[in-house]
């Protein structure tokens, strides 16, 4: 009898094993199948005229689960594209001198969403959801308000991209949380310029296959103008004595410059050795190595 019940056993358990495998090939090919149908409407929602930020968002919300790392990555670049082809036209909504005087009474440099809630002004709290809901931040310069792409908004789709992503927008972040100039002025110290470039060159070279290279160079070309130049407001050098400022110079001589790093570190390297020979002065050798640096 054992005899007998083997052979079945054994043609039932194969049996079951095929149904396992055509149960998973069948359920790959729908999955595949459906993050198609997702990434085609996704094409055809960018190809719209008249797309808002919020529409985008939307589609995210509901299919950014449902498709791989990489497919994902590519509908979050297409939030950012559209955020920064919007950007202009949500400026330009900020210039309304009446808007600018209610949000001069109730600004505040890290709003909540609870906290404009709370606004009295119906309109003011309308227009203050609808930029946050759209991803966008408000900032100010020289008294005017404008908004600015808030890239910790990003942060809940992170668990579902590519590390490269999510490294480039932990660089964006920092820079929308704390812009490095306002007023032609320099807000951050320059030992965060030195270290925020390093981040910047380290991307570089830990992701030199991704897409978002491109973006990180033009930012660290910003930061390498920072490093050699200051801003006008905030300049490396003494306008009057041509001295290269005391703390500046220190957050240079005290930072650990390792060529290895990448061309940022021996480019600076080399600036510090240029300095040293001009008594950290802004001699016509000093602008000469920044500017060839800067402009080749």
């Amino acid at each position: 009898m054992k005899k007998r019940l083997l052979p079945i056993l054994a043609l039932v358990l194969s049996l079951t094993l095929i149904v396992g495998v055509l149960f998973s090939v069948a359920n790959n090919h729908l999955k595949v199948a459906k993050e198609k149908k997702v990434m085609a409407g996704f094409e055809t929602l960018m190809a719209r005229e008249a797309l808002s930020v919020a529409e985008v968002i939307n589609y995210l919300d509901q299919y950014i689960n449902t498709v791989s790392k990489e497919n994902a990555s590519k509908l979050l670049l297409g939030l950012e594209r559209v955020q920064q082809a919007e950007l202009t036209k949500w400026q330009k909504r900020y210039e309304d001198s009446v808007l600018q005087e209610k949000i001069t009474r109730v600004y505040q440099d890290k709003w909540s969403r609870d906290e404009i809630e709370e606004i009295a002004d119906e309109d003011l709290k309308r227009v203050l959801l609808e930029t946050a809901d759209n991803g966008f931040k408000v900032e100010t310069a020289e008294g005017f308000y404008f908004p600015v792409i808030d890239y910790t908004f990003y942060e809940k789709y992170y668990s579902v991209v590519t590390p490269d992503l999510v490294a480039y927008l932990e660089l964006m972040a920092v820079e929308s949380e704390q812009t490095p100039v306002k007023d032609a002025a320099l807000i951050i110290g320059w030992d965060e310029i030195l270290n925020r470039a390093e981040r910047q060159e380290e991307f570089i070279r830990e992701y030199s296959s991704s897409t978002q290279v491109e973006p990180v160079q033009e930012l660290l070309k910003r930061y390498v103008s920072f490093a050699l130049f200051g801003c006008n407001n905030t300049p490396l050098f003494s306008y009057d004595t041509k001295q290269m400022r005391p703390e500046a110079k220190r957050a240079y001589e005290e930072h650990v410059w390792k060529e290895e790093k990448g061309n940022f570190s021996a480019l600076i390297n080399e600036y510090l050795s240029v300095l040293k020979e001009n008594d950290y002065r802004l001699t016509a050798e000093v602008d000469a190595f920044r500017k060839k640096a800067v402009f080749p």
